[in-house]
C-alpha cells in the first residue's frame, strides 16, 4: 500500500489489517507510519502492518521496492500515494504539473510494476491477485481548477483497463476505487472552503444532514471486496464509484 501513511491509505491498512492480512505500508513519512502501527497494534493487530519509508518519487525507489517485494511477495497492491495542486488551467506551472503528474501517474505506474514483477516472478495458481488503483470521483468528471488532477485519474482509468488485459494470463486483478471528495488531510484545504463544500453535498443525491460528504470508512467495503479473490474473482479492468450517485447525473 503505497501513501500509507495517512487518509485513505492509513484507513485501508487497518481495515485490511482488522480483517486478518499482513499488511506493508509504503510512505515517506516514518513518524506516521509508526503511529499507524500502533493504532493496529492495539486494536489487536500484532504483527500484522509493518512499514517501509521510501519517497517514490526518488531516483532509487524502484530498486527499494523491487527489495521490498523480494521479501513479501504482495497479494494485493493499493496504488493509492497521490496529490493535488489545484489551479486554473492559465496557472498552472510546470513545476506544479510535473509534481502532480510525477506522483500520481509516474511514480504510481511504475510502483505497481514492481508489485506486478514480484507477483508474476512468484506466481499463486491457487487465487488470483489484485492491483487498486487508488482513483477518483474526477476519473470520470472534471472540475474547475482541476484539470492536471483529473488528467492523471483519466490517465488511471485507463491504466486500469490496459493492466487488466496485460496481466489476466499471469491471474492478476487489475481493478479502481473512485471516490467523491472524502475529509483527509489531502482535501481538507479544500473542503474548509464552505462553498466548495456544499458544492460537493449538493453533487451528490446520497448526501445527508448527517453525512453530507464523504468519510474515510465508506470506501471499506470496496478495499475489501476488491483485495478478497473470494469475493471478486471475476472482477477486472472496472472501476468502483463510491461517490454518492455524483457521476450517475
Amino acid at each position: 500500500m503505497t501513501g500509507a501513511s495517512k487518509g485513505l491509505g492509513a484507513r485501508a491498512c487497518e481495515v485490511l489489517a482488522e480483517a486478518g492480512a499482513h499488511v506493508i505500508g509504503l510512505a515517506r513519512s516514518g513518524t506516521e507510519l509508526q503511529a499507524l502501527q500502533e493504532r493496529i497494534e492495539a486494536k489487536g493487530g500484532e504483527g500484522r502492518f509493518t512499514f517501509v519509508t521510501i519517497d517514490l518519487m526518488a531516483e532509487d525507489a524502484a530498486d527499494k521496492l523491487d527489495r521490498v517485494f523480494a521479501k513479501t511477495v504482495p497479494d494485493v497492491f493499493i496504488n493509492n500515494a497521490g496529490a493535488t495542486r489545484p489551479a486554473s488551467i492559465q496557472d498552472v506551472t510546470v513545476e506544479d504539473f510535473d509534481a502532480v503528474m510525477g506522483l500520481n501517474l509516474r511514480a504510481g505506474f511504475f510502483a505497481t510494476q514492481a508489485a506486478v514483477r514480484a507477483m508474476v516472478r512468484a506466481p499463486d495458481l491457487s487465487t488470483t491477485r489484485s492491483i487498486i488503483h487508488m482513483s477518483s470521483i474526477l476519473g470520470h468528471i472534471a472540475l474547475p481548477g482541476r484539470s492536471v488532477y483529473a488528467a492523471t485519474k483519466h490517465a488511471l482509468e485507463g491504466l486500469t483497463k490496459g493492466m487488466a488485459l496485460d496481466l489476466a494470463p499471469e491471474g492478476i486483478r487489475v481493478n479502481s476505487i473512485c471516490p467523491t471528495y472524502i475529509e483527509t488531510p489531502l482535501t481538507q484545504p479544500l473542503l474548509e472552503n464552505e462553498a466548495f463544500r456544499a458544492f460537493v453535498s449538493e453533487k451528490m443525491p446520497l448526501s445527508s444532514a448527517e453525512q453530507p460528504i464523504g468519510a474515510v470508512g465508506d470506501l471499506d467495503g470496496a478495499v475489501i471486496f476488491l483485495a478478497d479473490s473470494s469475493l471478486s474473482a471475476l472482477v477486472t479492468g472496472t472501476n468502483v464509484l463510491v461517490d454518492g450517485g455524483w457521476a450517475a447525473q
